[in-house]
């Protein structure tokens, strides 16, 4: 049976609007199959429209299609807020295998652009050249996101959800994919690691600003690349930008982001980017755990190391873990370039 309402939520809705049952149901001590059973129309709905028996948001066959489905659009709805989220839009995606990593063929050569042929004519032959890119293994990235109880009965608790899940997911996607760090065994190198910066061009005035871009676009077109370039820099950098140079920046593609430092400005060809993201996060809602509220966080033990924590119970809180895998690499190493200290 098809449950048909009027105005269904956006795809990207989807996964906030699973989060949020998930943790409203524990709140009320429900489970999933039965809070859903006697929830609003559209939540139904949303169940339904897959002919099958709600339940819960890990188990095959039923509430687990919904966040199969509705994470990539979460993600891509990101993107005004997330410049990681846009890199991973326009980059190529790929699926990993049973391990959480793949192999992806990529050219080694430039492509050669077919030719006229006369009728009966040999056909050339395009020969291309191909190596293999290690995409993975899968790393994860995480957050726990703690309210109140008294948060949850607000009229507004699902739009105040929504906008600290996004927060969180677009904060820690930025931080993780526009930075030099190297990688470890619990985290992917980023996209700027091993890259070496450029020097901003001097003077701060219009020259400053034409040379930085061209130098930057030029950086990560050089052997190949698909020529649409990605700005990406600190808000306060893109408002200067868009001030001193309105008719320059109206037909640029630039996205802000807050993990950038003030004086960084970063080029990208995103579909030089290989991409794997977890179609399906792992979600799970307490409101028994003792946690850190640290956004560095040690482990919980008698020796009172960690400091702040909080009893979720003791305080009438709760929290929603979402743990995410990810996976990415470069085409080409020539894919991302960054320079430091402009002066415009």
């Amino acid at each position: 049976m098809k449950a048909l309402i009027a105005h269904p939520p956006e795809r990207k809705s989807h996964f906030v609007r699973a989060c949020f049952l998930k943790a409203h149901a524990g709140i009320q001590n429900r489970s999933v199959d039965d809070f859903l059973l006697s929830t609003a129309v559209v939540e139904r709905a949303l169940i339904e429209r897959a002919a099958i028996n709600p339940a819960n948001t890990t188990t095959a066959g039923n509430a687990a299609e919904l966040v199969q489905t509705a994470f990539p659009g979460f993600l891509a709805s990101l993107a005004p807020y997330s410049a990681a989220a846009r890199i991973i839009s326009g980059a190529v995606p790929s699926s990993l295998g049973p391990d959480g990593s793949a192999k992806y063929p990529t050219r080694t050569t430039l492509p050669t652009a077919p030719q006229w042929v006369a009728e009966s004519g040999a056909i050339p032959i395009n020969i291309a050249n191909f190596g293999l890119i290690d995409v993975g293994p899968k790393r994860k990235i995480a957050s726990i996101l703690p309210w109140t109880r008294e948060l949850t009965k607000r009229s507004d608790a699902e739009a105040i959800f929504e906008q600290m899940l996004r927060e969180d997911v677009a904060a820690g996607l930025d931080a993780a994919m526009l930075s030099t760090a190297a990688g470890s065994g619990s985290a992917y190198a980023g996209l700027l690691n091993g890259v070496s910066a450029l020097s901003g061009y001097g003077g701060g005035d219009q020259v400053a600003i034409e040379e930085d871009l061209i130098a930057l676009g030029t950086a990560i077109t050089a052997n190949g690349g698909s020529g649409q370039v990605l700005f990406i820099m600190a808000p306060e950098r893109a408002i200067r930008l868009k001030v001193r140079a309105p008719l320059l920046t109206s037909s640029m593609d630039i996205a802000t982001s807050a993990a950038v430092p003030a004086g960084r400005v970063i080029a990208v060809d995103p579909a030089s980017i290989i991409s794997a993201v977890d179609s399906m996060p792992d979600l799970e809602f307490t409101e028994q755990a003792t946690v850190h509220m640290s956004d560095t966080p040690l482990p919980i033990s008698s020796g009172g190391v960690a400091d702040p924590v909080r009893s979720l119970w003791q305080t009438a809180s709760m929290a929603l873990r979402v743990i995410m895998d990810l996976a990415w690499a470069k085409r080409r190493t020539n894919a991302v370039a960054y320079l430091e200290a402009a002066t415009w």
